[in-house]
């Protein structure tokens, strides 16, 4: 039941790219602008990317002091500071590519509160300086307890302030609007509500058979190479990879906040298991997640009861110092992989993945987008 016009010209492109978050609109602009002369075709789940693109909390940051020190425990320094080069570039990419005001991008800051019992934090600043100053040109971390002085209401134990003034916000729905305008005035084409079912190679190149829910039918795509940009759900479509877990994080916003009694910034803790900003007036903040880990491994956009009384109640203790009523309440997939890095990689002759999430995908997008078009063009010429 299908025309002749659909078989010759829209079931097919040279390159098609699974998954329309942030990773594969950055992948579809990358290979549209590489290979002008190929089609490439962005296939999307959802209506709206229903992982971590549009779910986040807006921060565009480089990581913590915090962050740094736990994750160099498990993959050594030299990965860690490779890691935050690259967020920090991915971020300047984003502003040179749209601007500011198209992002909603506030460069307010970035501030990591220590508390009682982090003050090892505090003695790791000038490490972390030393080892980041050649790349940054500067010193990126400060140790600052006076700012403290700022806050109308101190929380107990918090004993300082670790700022950097390379951290900001931005509006990821403004974000992903410039993005997909930007692939599509590059030549992309985008499909939403095409549910990808299966990729698989076959003699003349990859079949990618997929669920039109409009009319309840299956389709098959004709495709050159495919780039599997899907975040947790790579495994899925690609079985070789088997190490990227879905992680399902927590955000809540709060009515309008009278007498803010801190200062405007992007804030975390905890390792930034916790993360807060001030959107307007509201308060947004989430996390917790390593408080229920086993909860959280879950593919479902939902609430976890437990969890959103928790952060209600860190609102009161540490945050705000009394009760507020809550407005919104969301939850984002993100994609973990046991190390916190990226992975892009050739899987086969045509297939390409492209993950570099694990919280970090908003900032890592446009450097792990460079990277698969790059492997993309590979399979292109093989194929």
């Amino acid at each position: 039941m299908l025309s002749l016009w659909e078989r010759l010209e829209l079931l097919r492109a040279d390159v098609v790219i699974v998954g329309g978050g942030v990773v594969g609109l950055w992948t579809a602009l990358e290979c549209c602008r590489r290979y002008p002369q190929r089609s490439t075709l962005v296939l999307e789940r959802s209506t709206i990317p229903c992982g971590a693109s549009t779910r986040n909390a807006g921060f565009a940051t480089i990581g913590t002091v915090g962050e740094a020190t736990a994750h160099a425990e498990l993959v050594g320094d030299a990965a860690v500071v490779g890691l935050m080069v690259e967020r920090w570039l991915g971020l300047q990419q984003w502003r040179r590519e749209f601007g500011d005001a198209s992002l909603g991008f506030e460069a307010v800051g970035g501030y990591e509160l220590v508390f009682e019992g982090e003050e090892h934090l505090r003695g790791a600043v000038e490490r972390w300086n030393e080892l980041l100053r050649e790349a940054f040109g500067g010193t990126v971390f400060h140790d600052r307890p006076e700012l403290l002085a700022q806050w109308r209401w101190r929380p107990e134990g918090l004993r300082s302030i670790i700022a950097n003034p390379y951290d900001g916000a931005l509006n990821t729905g403004k974000a992903l609007k410039a993005l997909q305008q930007r692939a599509l005035q590059a030549g992309a084409t985008i499909w939403t509500g095409a549910k990808v079912e299966l990729i698989e190679p076959d003699s003349e190149g990859i079949v990618v058979r997929l669920w039109d829910a409009g009319v309840q039918r299956q389709l098959e795509l004709r495709a050159k190479a495919v780039a599997v940009c899907a975040n947790a759900w790579i495994p899925q479509l690609v079985p070789e990879v088997a190490d990227i877990q879905p992680a399902r994080g927590q955000v809540l916003l709060t009515v309008p906040v009278q007498n803010p009694p801190f200062p405007t910034g992007t804030y975390h803790f905890c390792q930034g298991y916790y993360y807060f900003r001030w959107v307007g007036q509201r308060l947004l903040f989430g996390g917790g997640r390593h408080l229920a880990l086993q909860e959280e491994t879950t593919y479902e956009l939902g609430l976890n009861p437990v969890l959103q009384q928790h952060l209600e109640s860190l609102l009161k203790t540490r945050l705000l110092g009394r009760r507020v009523d809550i407005e919104n309440r969301w939850s984002g997939v993100m994609g973990m992989r046991p190390e916190k890095l990226p992975r892009v990689e050739r899987v086969g002759e045509r297939i390409v993945v492209g993950f570099g999430c694990n919280g970090m995908g908003l900032a890592l997008a446009p450097r792990i987008a460079e990277q698969v078009a790059g492997l993309v063009g590979a399979c292109l010429v093989d194929g």
